[in-house]
C-alpha cells in the first residue's frame, strides 16, 4: 500500500535501485570567486571511492534554457548566461556544485568530498539589489542587468498624477524565500548504452518541464529521457525545473555506466533549491477629487541570482504585468522592471511567482490611499473595483480578465470579518496598552497558461492487478494535493462508474500526453478540462460501439451518464456494461485536449492581528477569506489549498526569508536559524466562497493553488502597518519579526502623539 499516512508512501529517496553507486558533492563556501585549482588525488585514495568528476569530466554540456516574452527597453533579448553544471574555473554563488565524488557508500561519498582541496582566488561579491558600483558578475551583462522591460503608456500616467488631487506612494521589499518542501531533493540516474535511455527518478511537478532541460544541457532528445516519481513530498514552485545536481547525475551515470544515487540534505536544500522572492517593488497611486483611481505607476527590482532559472525572468516579469492594475479600474498604467544579477542561488518560482508581490504593492497603495484620505477601505476599494458586467475586461497592460464580482467579495468579506465592528475591539486594546489592527487585501491573479498550445489527457483500459479499470493518463504530477481524487470524481460524473474502477497514472515516464506539469494553478483549468474532454470521446466511443454492435448508424443512440439509449429513450446497456465489453474487446483509448488558457481567480481577505509595543511581538488574532475559484469541484480541496496558502502567506510576512552577510554567506541555512511557521502561529480561519465561473474552459474553473498566499502576504501587512499607524510608526521591511517591529515603534517614539479621534485607517 501507499500511504504516506502509514509510512509505507514511496519517495524518490525510497527507489530501489541494485548495485547502485552512491553520490556527494562539493559545494562552493565562496560566493563569488575563480577556482584556480582543485587537487583530487587525496579523494581518490579514500577506500570506496569509484570517481571523482569535475567540470570537463562529464563531457560537453549545453545550457540551461530561460526565456523572457515581454520585449526589452533596448529590444535587446535577455541575457542568459552560461550556467556550468559543475563550475567552470569560477563560482557565483555560495552553494554551486564544484566537483563529484561517487563511491559505494553513502559515507565514503562524503569521505571523499571531505579529501578534495580546492583553491579559490576571491572576487568581490554583489550582494543584493543595493549593491551600486560593483564588477560585473557576468561580462555579458553590464551593470549586472540581465534585462528591463517598460510597458504601459508612461505618458498618460504622468499626466494623471499631475492632475491628481492625492497621490500616494510606497516602497516595499521582500526577501529571498526558500519554499522547504518536506521532501528534500535526491535523485536515482540511470543510462543504458545500448539504448541511450536516460532515467531520472527525482520529485518533479511534471515531465516536460524536466526533460525541456534535461535535453536542453545533455543534447539528447526528448523520446531518450524518462523521469519518474511516485509520491512527491510538497513542491510549491521549486521542484519545477532541472537541477544542476540531477543533470550532474544523469551526466555521470552516462560517463560511468552505472546507476547512481544521491540524497540531498536540508542544508544543501537551503544552499542549492532555488530560492524564491527577491523583490523590491514601489510605486504611486493617483485619485481624483471623488477618490476614484486614475493612474498607477510601478518600479520593480527583481533579483534572478547568479545564473537566469529557466522561467525565472518570466515570472518576475509578466506574472507582476498580469494585474498590474489589481481588481480596480485604474485608465493610466505603466511599470518598469529591471532584472538584476546578484551572488546567490538562481530564484525561481515560489507559490505565487510574482503574483503576491504585485498584490501586495498594488494593496499597500490603497491602504496608504485610504489613510491619506480618511476613507474606509473597504468602502473605497468597493468604489473602485470592477462591476461584474466589466468582463472580459482589457486591462491597460494588454491582459483580459475572465469574470469576477469584486465588489460582492469585498461586501462578504465586511460581513463575516465584523470589519464595522473592529473600533470597539481596537479601543479595548488600546485600553490594555496594545495596539490592533485590521487590514484588507481584493486581490486578482493569472492562472493556468504556459508555454504549450494544448493540455492532454487519454483514457484506457487498465489491467495491472487483474481486474479492468479506467486509467487517466495525464502529464501532470501531484505534489500532496488530491489530484487523485479529483479526476476520478470528474470522470465518474461522466460515466457513473465507481471511483474504485478508475485508476490515475500521473506524469507517465513514457508515451507521456502532451502538455505541462503542475504549477501556476492550473492542473484542474488545463488537465481538468483535457479530462472532460476525454469523457466525452469515451462517451462517444461507447456509443459507436453499441450501435455497431446492434448494426445501428451511431447518431441512432444517445448517452447520458448513466446509460446509452435508443431514439425512444428505451435503456439499452449501461454505461459500466458497455464499458466492460470494450475493455473485454480489445479495450480502448481515448485522448481529450484542451487549449492553454488563463483565467483570474480573485478574492477578498481580511487579518486582524494585536501588537505588544514593549516586546513588538505580532499576535495574529483571526483570518476570513472569501475567494472566487470559479466552480468548485471540490470543496475540501480547494479549502486545504486556501489554508496552506495563507499559512504561508502569512509567514511571508511575519517571519519568513533569508539574510546574507557582506560576503554573501547565507545566514539562514538552517532550520534553526530560518524560520517557519508552526500550528500555533496561525490564527483562526474562515474560508468562503463567492464563485462566479470562467467562461475560458468547460468547467468553468479558475484555480486556487496560490489565491492564500496572493491574498495572506497584503492583508496581513495592510493589518500590522493598521496597528503600527494608531502609534504613528511606520512599516518596517519584511520579514516583520518582533524585532522589526519593536524598532520601527522605537524609531518613532518621540514623534507627536496623534489623537486617537483623528487617526486614519478603520477605526476612524
Amino acid at each position: 500500500m501507499n500511504d504516506p499516512l502509514r509510512g509505507t508512501a514511496v519517495y524518490s529517496a525510497d527507489v530501489a535501485a541494485e548495485d547502485a553507486l552512491h553520490v556527494a558533492f562539493l559545494r562552493s563556501d565562496h560566493a563569488h570567486a575563480d577556482l584556480v585549482g582543485l587537487d583530487c588525488s587525496a579523494a581518490r585514495e579514500v577506500p570506496g571511492v569509484v570517481a571523482v568528476l569535475a567540470a570537463g569530466d562529464l563531457g560537453p554540456l549545453g545550457d540551461f534554457p530561460a526565456f523572457l516574452r515581454q520585449p526589452t527597453v533596448d529590444n535587446l533579448p535577455l541575457v542568459v548566461p552560461r550556467r556550468p553544471v559543475l563550475a567552470e574555473g569560477r563560482v557565483r554563488h555560495v552553494g554551486e556544485l564544484v566537483a563529484m565524488v561517487v563511491a559505494d557508500s553513502q559515507a565514503a561519498a562524503v569521505d571523499g568530498v571531505e579529501a578534495l582541496v580546492p583553491e579559490f582566488d576571491e572576487r568581490v561579491p554583489v550582494t543584493g539589489l543595493d549593491a551600486a558600483d560593483l564588477p560585473d558578475i557576468h561580462t555579458e551583462a553590464p551593470g549586472n542587468t540581465a534585462a528591463r522591460v517598460a510597458v504601459g503608456d508612461a505618458s498618460a500616467v504622468t499626466s494623471a498624477l499631475a492632475r491628481a488631487r492625492h497621490v500616494v506612494e510606497t516602497e516595499l521589499f521582500l526577501p529571498r524565500m526558500s519554499p522547504v518542501p518536506l521532501e528534500p531533493l535526491s535523485a536515482v540516474a540511470a543510462h543504458d548504452p545500448e539504448t541511450g535511455m536516460l532515467d531520472l527518478w527525482t520529485p518533479h511537478q511534471g515531465i516536460a518541464e524536466q526533460r525541456r532541460d534535461i535535453c536542453a544541457v545533455l543534447g539528447v532528445p526528448p523520446d531518450c529521457v524518462r523521469v519518474h516519481a511516485d509520491r512527491v513530498g510538497g513542491a510549491f514552485g521549486v521542484r519545477g525545473s532541472a537541477f544542476p545536481e540531477t543533470i550532474a547525475l544523469l551526466a555521470a551515470a552516462r560517463k560511468l555506466g552505472r546507476t547512481l544515487r544521491w540524497q540531498g540534505t536540508r542544508s544543501e536544500g537551503f544552499l542549492g533549491d532555488y530560492h524564491g522572492r527577491g523583490m523590491r517593488l514601489s510605486g504611486r497611486l493617483a485619485l481624483d477629487q471623488d477618490l476614484r483611481f486614475t493612474a498607477i505607476d510601478v518600479r520593480i527590482e527583481a533579483d534572478l541570482g547568479a545564473y537566469v532559472h529557466p522561467v525565472g525572468a518570466h515570472i518576475s516579469v509578466n506574472n507582476p504585468l498580469a494585474t498590474l492594475t489589481g481588481c480596480y479600474r485604474i485608465p493610466a498604467a505603466a511599470a518598469d522592471i529591471r532584472l538584476a544579477f546578484t551572488n546567490a542561488v538562481p530564484v525561481g518560482p515560489f507559490r505565487g511567482a510574482g503574483r503576491p508581490e504585485i498584490a501586495l504593492l498594488v494593496e499597500r497603495l490603497v491602504d496608504e490611499a485610504a489613510a491619506a484620505t480618511g476613507a474606509d477601505p473597504l468602502d473605497l476599494r468597493a468604489l473602485n473595483a470592477l462591476a461584474p458586467v466589466d468582463f472580459p475586461y482589457a486591462t491597460p497592460v494588454g491582459f483580459t480578465y475572465d469574470s469576477g464580482d469584486y465588489p460582492g467579495l469585498v461586501a462578504q468579506a465586511r460581513r463575516a470579518s465584523n470589519w464595522t465592528g473592529f473600533a470597539a475591539r481596537a479601543e479595548a486594546d488600546a485600553r490594555r496598552g496594545l495596539l490592533r489592527g485590521i487590514g484588507a487585501a481584493l486581490f486578482v491573479e493569472v492562472a493556468g497558461g504556459g508555454g504549450a498550445s494544448h493540455d492532454a489527457v487519454r483514457l484506457e483500459v487498465d489491467t495491472s492487478d487483474g481486474a479492468a479499470r479506467i486509467a487517466i493518463v495525464t502529464a501532470t504530477q501531484s505534489t500532496g494535493q488530491d489530484h487523485e481524487g479529483l479526476f476520478k470524481r470528474l470522470l465518474s460524473s461522466q460515466v457513473a462508474v465507481p471511483e474504485t474502477a478508475i485508476v490515475l497514472k500521473q506524469s507517465q515516464s513514457a508515451e507521456t500526453p502532451e502538455g505541462l506539469g503542475s504549477f501556476g494553478s492550473r492542473t484542474t483549468i488545463q488537465a481538468g478540462s483535457a479530462l472532460h474532454e476525454a469523457g466525452r470521446a469515451l462517451v462517444a466511443h461507447l456509443v459507436a460501439l453499441e450501435a455497431a454492435r446492434r448494426d445501428l448508424p451511431p447518431d441512432a443512440l444517445a448517452a447520458d451518464p448513466q446509460a446509452i439509449r435508443d431514439a425512444s429513450g428505451k435503456v439499452l446497456c449501461t454505461l459500466a456494461e458497455a464499458l466492460d465489453r470494450a475493455a473485454r474487446g480489445g479495450g480502448f483509448r481515448v485522448t481529450g485536449r484542451a487549449p492553454v488558457v488563463n483565467t483570474f481567480p480573485s478574492g477578498c481577505h481580511v487579518a486582524e492581528v494585536r501588537i505588544d509595543p514593549e516586546t513588538g511581538r505580532v499576535e495574529c488574532l483571526g483570518y476570513w477569506a472569501v475567494d472566487d475559484a470559479g466552480r468548485v469541484i471540490s470543496h475540501h480541496a480547494i479549502e486545504g489549498q486556501l489554508r496552506g496558502g495563507i499559512a504561508q502567506g502569512i509567514a511571508a510576512a511575519l517571519m519568513d526569508g533569508h539574510r546574507f552577510d557582506a560576503a554573501g554567506q547565507i545566514l539562514t541555512g538552517t532550520l534553526m536559524d530560518y524560520t517557519l511557521p508552526r500550528a500555533g502561529d496561525m490564527p483562526a480561519m474562515q474560508v468562503l466562497a463567492h464563485d462566479v465561473p470562467s467562461p475560458t474552459n468547460a468547467l468553468g474553473v479558475k484555480g486556487a493553488g496560490e489565491a492564500g498566499t496572493t491574498g495572506a502576504l497584503a492583508a496581513t501587512c495592510n493589518a500590522v502597518a493598521d496597528a503600527l499607524r494608531r502609534a504613528g510608526a511606520r512599516l518596517p521591511d519584511m520579514p516583520l519579526t518582533s524585532a522589526a517591529i519593536w524598532q520601527a515603534l522605537q524609531a518613532d517614539a518621540e514623534a507627536p502623539d496623534v489623537p486617537a479621534e483623528s487617526r486614519p485607517g478603520p477605526a476612524s
